[in-house]
C-alpha cells in the first residue's frame, strides 16, 4: 500500500494514518533527507524483528533511531555537554551520530554496550510524523537484501518489501545518498562514514 503525502505540507490526516499503523506494530517504508528508511516503533518487538527480518540485519548490531528534537535524544541518551553542542549545531541534518543509550529503550535496540544511532532528519514528514507519535522509530535504510542496492522510490521498494510493510509513504525524490556516521562517545569524534553533511569538525 502506498500513501502520497505532500512532502512540505504533509496532510495532518495523514500523517496520523500513518502514525496509526506504525502504534498497531506495522513496519513502514517512509523517505528522509537522504535516503528511504524502513521504520517502526522501537517498543514494539514484533516489528522490530519483522524490520530485521526484511532486510536480513545482524539482530546484535544496534539499531538507528530518528527522534523529533535534541530534547527527545537527550530523554533515551547519555548525552554530555560536549555532544550537545556538536548536534544543536548539526541537526536536524544528514547526519547519524552513535551515542549511548540509557535505559529507557528496550535492550534488544541497542548492541552489548548499549550504543544507538541518533538521526533527525531535515523532513517536515518525519518530523511531523515523531511529533504525531512523540516517541522516536528506529530505522534502517531500505536496501534490497538480496542486491544489497539503495532502493530511492515507492514503487521499487513496495515490490522488494512490499509484503511485510503495513505501508510504503511516497513524498516525492529523496536525495538519494547516506548519512555522514560519527561515532561520539568519551567526548571523543570518530567518523565512521561519509556521506550527505559535512564531516570537516571532525578532521
Amino acid at each position: 500500500m502506498i500513501i502520497q503525502l505532500n512532502s512540505e505540507h504533509p496532510s495532518p490526516y495523514r500523517v496520523q494514518k500513518v502514525a496509526q499503523l506504525l502504534e498497531s506494530g506495522g513496519v513502514i517504508a517512509i523517505p528522509t533527507d537522504t535516503c528511504y528508511a524502513l521504520a517502526c516503533l522501537p517498543q514494539k518487538k514484533s516489528a522490530v524483528d519483522q524490520l530485521i527480518k526484511l532486510r536480513n540485519l545482524d539482530p546484535k548490531k544496534p539499531r538507528a533511531l530518528v527522534f523529533s528534537s535534541i530534547q527527545q535524544v537527550a530523554m533515551y541518551t547519555l548525552l554530555s555537554d560536549a555532544n550537545y553542542r556538536i548536534l544543536k549545531r548539526l541537526l536536524p541534518g544528514p547526519y547519524c551520530f552513535i551515542l549511548e543509550s540509557n535505559r529507557k529503550l528496550p535492550r534488544f535496540i541497542g548492541d552489548k554496550r548499549q550504543q544507538i544511532g541518533v538521526r533527525i532528519p531535515n523532513h517536515p514528514l518525519i518530523l511531523a510524523l515523531l511529533q504525531e507519535l512523540d516517541t522516536p522509530l528506529t530505522v534502517t535504510s531500505a536496501i534490497d537484501p538480496a542486491e544489497d542496492t539503495m532502493l530511492y522510490d515507492p514503487w521499487s521498494i513496495e515490490e522488494v518489501f512490499g509484503h511485510g510493510l503495513a505501508a510504503t509513504v511516497d513524498c516525492g525524490d529523496v536525495p538519494g545518498d547516506v548519512s555522514s556516521v560519527v561515532k561520539l562517545t568519551d567526548d571523543e569524534s570518530e567518523v565512521i562514514r561519509e556521506g550527505l553533511g559535512d564531516i570537516s569538525l571532525f578532521s
